[in-house]
């Protein structure tokens, strides 16, 4: 390629590629184009969808426009079906389902992790994930619509399955989802003649033998005490076999009954890292301390895709979006030093500090070493995000409805998707 044509290609859309882009963007030359492929136009901040679910955060407040956020970087949103090392290609589907093959000088993958399922029989069939926007919002209108059904159901046993919820593993995701369930659940009681909140049976399944494992046991037994207290059914050191139409079946043979089951466990590879050729361990890329791809010139990887080694502890890096931040600062370094003829640099990071929300406006959590729960870290779980919104119009957004939030109800809408055509199909044509 000559010096016009020298390009960065970054394959995915989450956390690490966007923020790769954003910095390379800033401290390549000019003649150095950065281009972003993403299956969607937009950055989800995955963190703040258990409040979507919970119906306490407008949908369209935790998504940022990639355009709008990379001024200067060429934005596809085009799924990469290949990769050609040799050729030093990525192949893609364009507007018209045409294959295209567009070169790189540096490639760097940040693809995150996808959701499986079917780790769990019968979860693919009959669960809910909680990995996307779209996810959050199918979701949320579904636990409004189990209040509308159990509100005129006569059938006793009916009205149970609708008001109970299942949610598969205890770590920060689970933990929150179930939380805001419940609150939701309960607060929206008011408002329904026939539902009580002790009709409300929200389930919380862990197999380790404490939910929130990363964080101190004190803090753990916090959030299950405040969370058992406001009527969270908690089963630690619980293996689930299989998901039926009716709840779940533990390992023991054992029923909980459950209408709605949300799967918080489960990652998977995605075909085009496994078809790649790369070398996986346990399902992430294996990387050197830089980032880099063994034996793949100008390749790197970083995010919940890649094992990337922690030069803080020598520990590899989890799945969390502050270290997938971190590390795409420091593979941006990486990539301009190895363009200028500098040493790239291990990743090394020690962690802030980890929260998470459990329900009823607390949480728990701690921040360099300090340990906080209740209201004060819920508190400072709202200050921190909201500090990392990327744009000031995101900010007073999602500002005002938490704002809101403390002061009015939780909308309850049940957004209708249906279209006249479908109002004609089951009623007739009107006349």
């Amino acid at each position: 390629m000559n010096r016009a044509e020298q390009r960065v290609v970054i394959v995915g859309g989450g956390f690490a590629g966007v923020e790769t882009a954003l910095r390379l963007r800033r401290t390549l030359p000019a003649h150095w184009k950065v281009v972003l492929y993403s299956r969607e136009n937009h950055l989800c901040f995955s963190p703040l969808l258990p409040e979507v679910v919970g119906a306490s955060l407008n949908p369209l407040h935790v998504v940022w426009s990639l355009r709008e956020m990379l001024p200067g970087v060429i934005c596809r949103t085009a799924p990469v079906t290949a990769l050609d090392f040799d050729a030093r290609t990525v192949e893609f589907e364009d507007g018209g389902g045409t294959l295209t093959r567009e070169g790189y000088d540096h490639l760097v993958l940040a693809l995150g992790l996808p959701v499986r399922l079917e780790i769990i029989e019968g979860m693919g069939e009959f669960g809910w994930p909680i990995k996307t926007l779209g996810d959050a919002s199918a979701l949320r209108n579904h636990l409004i619509a189990q209040l509308e059904r159990a509100e005129v159901t006569s059938d006793s046993e009916t009205r149970e399955g609708l008001l109970s919820v299942a949610v598969v593993g205890g770590g920060f995701t689970g933990v929150e989802v179930a939380g805001a369930i419940l609150d939701l659940f309960r607060d929206s009681c008011a408002y329904y003649s026939s539902i009580e909140a002790a009709d409300i049976q929200v389930h919380l399944l862990e197999g380790s033998p404490r939910i929130l494992g990363p964080l101190p046991e004190d803090l753990s037994a916090f959030a299950r005490q405040r969370m058992e207290a406001r009527g969270m059914q908690i089963r630690e050191g619980t293996g689930v076999e299989a998901v039926t139409a009716d709840g779940i079946r533990l390992s023991g043979g054992e029923m909980v009954r459950a209408g709605t089951v949300i799967s918080a466990v489960g990652n998977g590879t995605y075909p085009l890292l496994v078809n790649s050729g790369l070398e996986l361990e346990r399902g992430r890329l294996v990387v050197s301390g830089d980032m880099r791809v063994e034996g793949r010139e100008g390749v790197w990887a970083l995010g919940d895709c890649a094992a990337v080694p922690n030069a803080m502890d020598g520990s590899i890096s989890p799945t969390l979006a502050q270290y997938a931040t971190r590390q795409a600062e420091q593979l941006a370094e990486n990539i301009c030093a190895s363009i200028r003829g500098g040493v790239p640099q291990p990743f090394s990071y020690s962690p802030q500090g980890m929260f998470c929300l459990i329900g009823h406006r607390n949480a728990v959590g701690q921040v360099y070493g300090r340990r906080l729960s209740g209201f004060t870290a819920w508190l400072l779980w709202h200050v921190i995000y909201w500090a990392k919104m990327p744009t000031l119009a995101r900010k007073v957004q999602i500002a005002v409805d938490w704002l809101w939030g403390l002061c009015f109800p939780r909308d309850i809408v049940e957004l209708s998707m249906e279209q006249t055509r479908d109002i004609e199909a089951k009623h007739g044509k009107p006349l």
